[in-house]
């Protein structure tokens, strides 16, 4: 509980972000065929809606220990990409895959 109290209010504004963008994809869920519509009663499906906000906080948090100064729009901009944001850094991350010929 202490840890959850000494937050900034960035982060809080961050997972904020995050979470408005599953409770958007939630919303529009109505407009998607019977077929097509995923089954709410599986965890799995609900398990974004935990994972994405710690990410935007997560992001948020690292943001404001580097002494970033992040006003609460901002902050809300982060929690909402942070998902794009931690991808696109993965991606940069892994070593490309080069194929040399068999008889190099």
């Amino acid at each position: 509980m202490e840890l959850l109290l000494s937050l900034s209010p960035s982060v809080w504004f961050a997972m904020g972000g995050a979470f408005s963008i599953k409770l958007l994809e939630l919303a529009e869920l109505h407009k998607l065929p019977l077929i097509e519509r995923p089954d709410l009663k599986d965890w799995l499906y609900w398990l974004p809606f935990l994972i994405l906000p710690i990410l935007g906080g997560g992001l948020a948090h690292v943001y404001v220990s580097s002494n970033t100064l992040l006003t609460p729009l901002l902050a809300v901009n982060v929690g909402v990409s942070a998902p794009l944001i931690i991808r696109a850094m993965a991606q940069v991350a892994q070593p490309a895959i080069v194929k040399t010929p068999d008889d190099a």
